[in-house]
């Protein structure tokens, strides 16, 4: 009898599935313009050459960043994971919040972290933010990674966490609070954050945009030790080429005792 099928690997999903399909088809449509005006003899020579340079760059431009959207969710993301997560001191013990846990990426190598402790991981579960977005696909992968007995998901909006005050020792958030679109509501997330997180606690918040928004937060509202975590030369190259859109950096900060 053939062995059950069973996932060997975690899957982390796919971020903004919507605007990948949006890079690979509207790419894919120029690249096929490029070459009917390629094959084409309707324009004269001079204006075919111009067509054909304009739709060359869009379709290169537009399947790259199909391409590096996948590489960002697929490999970059698991490769920050552990220099995020090395920026806590860990004792085995803590409690820990991931803040829109999505399928479990933070919450899990967390929880790989820990002996006595737990992980809790919160999200309202939208598919247009990560594909396949769902408790079900974050406990799954935590099974898949053996520390099911040290994680747990809750559905809940960063803006009101169902905790009470000062009761992480660690919150963890990656790539979800941009997701929030007014500045005042990201402020109510941070509110919540700097809330439930213990004094001596650790934040460590990655994102792709609003990471100088979220130190200034920090630093305005007695938070120590506050580091933005990034790489120059990576941002600069980032932002040129998605017009300051996507730039992945981390802050992090400690709760004043």
């Amino acid at each position: 009898m053939a062995a059950e099928s069973v996932q060997s690997n975690p899957d982390y999903g796919i971020d903004a599935p919507g605007l990948v399909r949006f890079f690979f088809g509207a790419g894919t449509v120029s690249l096929v313009l490029l070459l009917v005006v390629l094959f084409s003899s309707i324009l004269g020579q001079t204006p075919k050459i111009a067509v054909s340079t304009l739709l060359g760059m869009t379709a290169t431009y537009l399947l790259g960043m199909g391409c590096f959207m996948l590489y960002g969710s697929k490999v970059m993301k698991l490769k920050d994971r552990d220099k995020l997560l090395n920026l806590v001191q860990w004792s085995g013990y803590e409690l820990v919040l991931d803040v829109g846990c999505g399928r479990g990426l933070m919450m899990i190598g967390a929880a790989n972290r820990l002996t006595t402790g737990k992980a809790i991981g919160i999200d309202v579960w939208q598919q247009h933010d990560q594909a396949s977005n769902s408790a079900a696909a974050a406990l799954s992968n935590a099974a898949t990674e053996g520390v099911t007995e040290r994680v747990e998901v809750k559905t809940a909006d960063m803006r009101q966490l169902p905790f009470p005050a000062n009761y992480f020792d660690v919150v963890l958030s990656s790539w979800a609070v941009h997701n929030i679109e007014a500045e005042s509501d990201r402020r109510k997330a941070l509110d919540e954050i700097v809330r439930v997180l213990k004094p001596n606690g650790t934040v460590v918040l990655s994102d792709i945009v609003y990471q100088v928004e979220y130190a200034n937060y920090f630093e305005h509202h007695g938070m120590t030790n506050v580091q933005l975590h990034n790489n120059s030369i990576r941002d600069l190259g980032l932002k040129a080429v998605t017009f300051g859109s996507f730039a992945p950096s981390a802050v992090s900060a400690c709760k004043r005792a």
